[in-house]
């Protein structure tokens, strides 16, 4: 018997080895991945647009051509800057740039105003899966590192309070939803930002030169990649997690 339990703590062990070593891969690979987007940023940042306009000017020519006059577009605060960078916000049905994407005529900056305003195309048509991962959005940038700290304050009101678990068990099952939740949000954007990648590329592909368009599509590609890799994050975090628990049950 305690040769089998034995065996059972090892090959949890094991498999905790595995999906670390794994989670340390995707990491990389993801890491890679912005690495490769901030070089074509910066290339596509030195080349001018042959249309002559500003990121946020082609949004508001977008916008208003494809019947959203009344989605805004606006320079990014400092917080939305540092929390979500360039982005379409649905409670404020407003397209939000960063001051070298709004203010820039470079071909990344009407590349991205492009792919935002695909979001609020989305929005406009009523995309489910673009609404909830928007309406998430929060829980998918503070979930995973609201856990421990739910964990230990449950644990604290217990010791100093209750002398129970009560607090810290529903500290493990709140943290656990956000977890998932946050993991939702990871899966739900890959289909709705390849959505807004193709319909970015759909507009720039007639208007843009064959060089501009060669620039967009290697930054594009490196963002899906991104996209991809933080959902293999997200999971192998999720196995990670459930495989410490059981470490820790069993011992």
């Amino acid at each position: 018997m305690n040769v089998l339990l034995a065996t059972k703590i090892d090959g949890i062990e094991l498999a905790l080895v595995v999906v670390s070593i794994l989670l340390g891969i995707a990491i990389v690979v993801a890491l890679i991945a912005q690495i490769a987007i901030i070089i074509g940023y910066i290339k596509g940042n030195r080349m001018q647009n042959s249309l002559g306009l500003t990121g946020g000017d082609f949004a508001r020519r977008l916008l208003d051509q494809n019947g959203m006059p009344e989605v805004q577009v606006k320079k990014c605060t400092f917080l939305r800057m540092l929390l979500f960078g360039n982005h379409y916000s649905i409670s404020k049905r407003t397209v939000y740039l960063r001051k070298r994407t709004i203010d820039k005529t470079s071909v990344t900056s009407v590349a991205i105003a492009a792919q935002k305003v695909a979001l609020a195309e989305q929005h406009r048509d009523g995309n489910k899966a673009m609404i909830v991962r928007s309406r998430l959005q929060g829980l998918g940038l503070f979930a995973p590192s609201l856990f421990i700290p739910l964990v230990i304050a449950g644990f604290l009101v217990d010791v100093f309070v209750t002398q129970s678990l009560l607090f810290t068990i529903a500290a493990i099952v709140i943290g656990l939803i956000f977890i998932v939740l946050g993991f939702v949000v990871t899966l739900l954007n890959i289909p709705v930002e390849k959505k807004a990648i193709v319909r970015a590329q759909e507009w720039l592909g007639t208007i843009l030169t064959e060089e501009e368009n060669v620039t967009i599509r290697k930054v594009f590609r490196s963002y899906m990649i991104e996209y991809v890799m933080l959902f293999v994050i997200a999971v192998l975090r999720i196995i990670q997690l459930i495989l410490k628990i059981l470490s820790k049950a069993k011992n």
